[in-house]
């Protein structure tokens, strides 16, 4: 099927077509269960530490930390400007 009007639907049409071969099929199955099963599996506990260190007391730790230099930055910024 060519379609005049969409060439995305053009470059589709054009790819290869894709074999059905049954040895393929089971072993891309294969490979997905493992991927799944990877993912599914328990994650290291170090990094659930880390992840969890960094999301409850370093991340917050650093916005307030720049915030807070930000303000001070852009008050002492201001008293030069309007005060001086």
């Amino acid at each position: 099927m060519r379609s005049t009007e969409d060439p995305i639907l053009n470059d589709l049409a054009a790819l290869p077509e894709v074999p059905r071969d049954a040895a393929a099929a089971e072993a891309l199955r294969r490979r997905a269960r493992l991927v799944l099963v990877g993912e599914a599996s328990e994650p290291n506990p170090l990094f659930v530490r880390l992840s969890f260190a960094w999301s409850a007391a370093v991340l917050p730790a650093l916005l307030l930390g720049f915030g807070t230099a930000y303000a001070w930055a852009s008050t002492r910024l201001l008293e030069q400007i309007f005060l001086a």
